[in-house]
């Protein structure tokens, strides 16, 4: 009687199981690089996130939020008037603020009996965190090519009333806040763990 032999199913060779697998291993870390390569170049040209871990935007912006900018409108013709911008600041260009833009190159800003002028001209406050006291009160010449910035949170904000180099200057500029990501708790508290963000005065 003939003996019939079983059907083994296809032989697997180890040595292409290997390479398919370092093919596809190959593949994974070139999509990762180019991957991290995009998010630095986006973050280094485009975007900005920047984490706000105190209150001296309140109550535009919370302890806690995350302000969105664009890196591509800080020149000249792009900043007006109470827009908020993430910049440097001269007295401390290793620290990363978000203020709102209150005084225009070559204004005279008088901040007295909490309000603020522009030229004379009283400007808006309805941004702001309850009245402003006397704290800062003064006369505030801005240089061409400067800007004068202020907390909404008017009581508890480190800004150009209190700098020694008061204006900021054009270059200083990072970024335009669009939007505010408001965070649930329990993220700010592992965001202020981890201390990997921009910082707020």
């Amino acid at each position: 009687m003939e003996k019939t032999e079983k059907n083994r199913g296809p032989v697997i060779d180890g040595n292409e199981v290997q390479d398919d697998f370092i093919m596809k291993l190959a593949k994974a870390v070139i999509i990762c690089f180019v991957l991290v390569v995009i998010e630095v170049v986006v973050f280094k040209t485009i975007l900005v996130l920047s984490y706000i871990p105190t209150g001296s935007m309140e109550s535009t912006i919370k302890t806690g939020d995350i302000a969105f900018g664009t890196r591509y409108d800080t020149e000249a013709e792009d900043i007006e008037r109470y827009d908020i911008f993430i910049f440097k600041a001269p007295d401390e260009p290793g620290i990363t603020y978000v203020k709102r833009v209150i005084g225009l190159p070559g204004e005279t800003i008088i901040v007295s009996n909490g309000k603020v002028y522009a030229d004379g001209v009283e400007l808006e406050d309805y941004f702001t965190k309850g009245p402003m006291n006397r704290r800062g009160d003064g006369t505030y010449v801005v240089p061409e090519g400067c800007y004068f910035f202020m907390g909404d949170n008017r009581n508890n904000s480190r800004d150009s009333r209190f700098w020694v180099e008061k204006y900021v200057p054009l270059e200083n500029m990072e970024a335009k806040v669009k939007c505010i990501f408001h965070m649930p708790d329990f993220i700010k508290g592992l965001m202020e763990h981890m201390e990997i963000c921009s910082s707020d005065r």
